[in-house]
């Protein structure tokens, strides 16, 4: 019997240094990486988000860290900027049937970094905005307002943007030499200077290029920490195929994984 005690002692005593496993993405560096798995969120029978136009829905919780969105209603419709989440498979073209706006949630992968149907994000720039907004678009944050500093995140293109570049449409070009799309990342510190930009092509016909993105690619943002923590980053987006009244080119772009260390 006293055997039996001594083992049973023994055995707490390696349970309790042992470490433990967390069903979070949080690393052991306190690093977060976002998944929108972790979120409850309701998406309709093609994986589109169910309050993508509920005007009362103001942002995107993830595992303390804040998307923005934002929708309008008026007599002409309703619409859309910021980011929405998605589980759209559908990688289809529907350039000849001019029905993207019934379209404009998917990623050219059909999910998220890690599969088919997986969630995801897909934002809208509000080209109006211009330059430093107070409140930008696609704005990111740690939810409790406190500083961060970050690490890098996915992007893709959408089939709405890829489609449109590869085959023009009634209001957009068709890419050729010389065109090109970014999306462009900015970092705001405590003080409110703004950092940046980490700029990302997710078309460049430039040099001789004929780059056009649809695969998930990893964009490295340390860049816009690297001299301080920050409150928020933004995101705002340009094409050469812009006019009077702004990008001509769908200004979408499909986002995931963003990664990050809060309170640094």
């Amino acid at each position: 019997m006293k055997l039996t005690v001594k083992n049973l002692i023994l055995i707490c005593g390696l349970l309790a240094v042992l470490p433990m496993t967390s069903c979070s993405d949080n690393e052991p560096d306190n690093t977060v990486t976002v998944n929108l798995v972790n979120t409850k969120l309701i998406y309709n029978g093609d994986g589109e988000w169910a309050d993508a136009l509920n005007t009362e829905v103001h942002g995107i919780d993830c595992q303390g860290v804040t998307f923005s969105h934002t929708a309008t209603a008026s007599e002409w419709g309703s619409y859309w900027s910021g980011f929405c989440a998605s589980r759209v498979t559908d990688v289809d073209d529907y350039t000849a049937e001019n029905t993207w706006l019934d379209h404009q949630y998917a990623s050219m992968s059909g999910g998220g970094v890690t599969g088919l149907g997986t969630p995801y994000l897909v934002g809208y720039w509000n080209s109006a905005e211009g330059e430093n907004p107070a409140s930008p678009s696609l704005g990111i944050s740690m939810t409790d307002g406190s500083t961060f500093t970050v690490k890098s995140v996915y992007l893709n293109n959408t089939t709405y943007a890829f489609y449109t570049m590869l085959n023009g449409s009634s209001y957009s070009k068709k890419f050729a030499d010389g065109d090109w799309m970014k999306a462009s990342f900015y970092g705001v510190t405590a003080n409110g200077t703004v950092v940046g930009p980490v700029d990302f092509y997710l078309a460049d016909y430039r040099d001789g290029k004929h780059t056009l993105v649809k695969d998930w690619t990893m964009v490295d943002l340390s860049p816009l920490s690297a001299g301080s923590a920050l409150k928020s980053i933004y995101l705002q987006m340009a094409s050469s195929d812009s006019g009077q009244w702004g990008m001509n080119t769908p200004a979408y772009v499909a986002l995931d994984r963003l990664t990050l260390n809060p309170g640094k």
